[in-house]
């Protein structure tokens, strides 16, 4: 009898382990939502620098633009870590917070200028991390949202690559 309990108990801890990891954010998935969110989350503060201290419409119209684009996208990634039990940073990472500070203290075009490169270098960034994650992540829910922000993301810097002339600035290539 007591055999037969090692062997029940035995078969219970290979089926739980066997479905841990559908159940379980794996390393990948977890980095890319909470780097995600963190992106996110500093595209709207950028919003709200810039409708205070750019010199440009465009900048600041296209600044609300991304920020109401990264709050749909941040309502999707927060419910797909809540589904994989994922747990997401709290604020952007620490270069993410030093840009923000850098940008409060500036206006008018040196504004539009720093606002343009660090978006431009950020949605590069942004969008290498998505295609990653398309390519190698692990939950579907995570790699079907990955695969929508890189259709986002290359459309921010389609629209970034359109105003450069506008604001004088060269066409990031």
């Amino acid at each position: 009898m007591r055999r037969m309990y090692v062997l029940v108990a035995a078969l219970v801890l290979a089926v739980v382990a066997a479905q841990a990891p559908a159940s379980a954010v794996l390393d990948q998935d977890q980095d890319w939502l909470g780097s995600m969110h963190q992106v996110d989350l500093t595209e709207i503060a950028f919003a709200k620098l810039a409708a205070d201290n750019a010199e440009s419409p465009l900048v600041k119209q296209l600044a609300a633009d991304f920020a109401e684009g990264h709050q749909q996208l941040d309502d999707e990634v927060q419910q797909v870590a809540q589904q994989l039990k994922a747990t997401l940073p709290s604020q952007p990472n620490e270069q993410q917070q030093l840009a923000l500070q850098r940008m409060g203290l500036i206006t008018g075009a040196a504004f539009d200028q720093l606002w343009f490169a660090t978006n431009v270098a950020g949605h590069e960034q942004a969008l290498k991390a998505a295609q990653a994650e398309v390519k190698s992540g692990q939950h579907p829910q995570a790699v079907a949202l990955a695969n929508k922000a890189v259709g986002a993301i290359a459309t921010h810097l389609a629209e970034l690559k359109d105003i450069a002339p506008q604001l004088g600035l060269p066409v990031p290539q």
